[in-house]
């Protein structure tokens, strides 16, 4: 298994307390964007770590590992600067899984880790659904509909009226039935599905899901399961 860490400083004294520094995992270091992106497409990582405090054009390398097609399953997780929200958001838009923010403690957020290192894309029950969600490629873009077709705790498969552009990121409401308000999520376009009756059927990965929505969608999995 192997984890390619891109960032100018050691980051081993935050990280020795994490999954990624347990025996069996092969660590690659780099310190340059433009190297951690020929790595990536070299090494095809179980994670890529960026350090979005430090590193230069951090938000860049991201988008351009979602926006290349041999790298944009490759899970990501970045590490963003202390009371810097524009850093934050961008790393968020661009296509991050994981945000950890500088000051906290990245122990705490293990479980996540070992999760993007380990579940197997399709290892979460996946059920047919037929609610509505709103969704927008374009931060400043109208919301519209889609209808979801099936759905994990790692992505759906939806379907829209218009086509959505593989690597490109989409903020999401869905409103989950019983749900006074919707979950917000954002998500990566990773996939195209066969289009059915004029109709666009895209796979979507979550990205940046909070506990209580991830545990939300989970509930609903499994009450729908049973």
């Amino acid at each position: 298994m192997k984890v390619l860490i891109a960032s100018p400083g050691d980051l081993s004294p935050r990280l020795a307390r994490t999954v990624l520094w347990r025996a069996g995992i092969e660590r690659v270091f780099t310190s340059s964007a433009a190297e951690a992106m020929e790595l990536a497409r070299e090494l095809e990582p179980n994670l890529i770590l960026v350090d979005g405090s430090r590193l230069p054009d951090a938000a860049q390398l991201v988008r351009r590992l979602r926006a290349d097609a041999q790298t944009r399953k490759i899970s990501i997780a970045a590490i963003a600067g202390r009371g810097r929200a524009d850093v934050q958001d961008a790393l968020q838009r661009a296509g991050v899984n994981l945000l950890v923010t500088a000051g906290i403690d990245i122990g705490l957020f293990d479980r996540r880790l070992e999760e993007l290192l380990d579940v197997p894309p399709r290892r979460e029950t996946r059920l047919s659904a037929s609610f509505q969600l709103w969704c927008r490629s374009e931060a400043s873009g109208p919301l519209k509909q889609a209808v979801v077709l099936n759905i994990s705790v790692r992505g759906m498969l939806i379907e829209t009226d218009e086509e959505l552009p593989n690597g490109s990121t989409v903020e999401m409401r869905l409103p989950l039935p019983g749900d006074s308000e919707p979950l917000a999520l954002m998500g990566l376009v990773e996939r195209q599905a066969a289009a059915h009756e004029g109709k666009f059927r895209t796979g979507v990965q979550f990205l940046i899901l909070r506990d209580h929505a991830r545990e939300r969608i989970r509930a609903f999995i499994e009450a729908e399961a049973r």
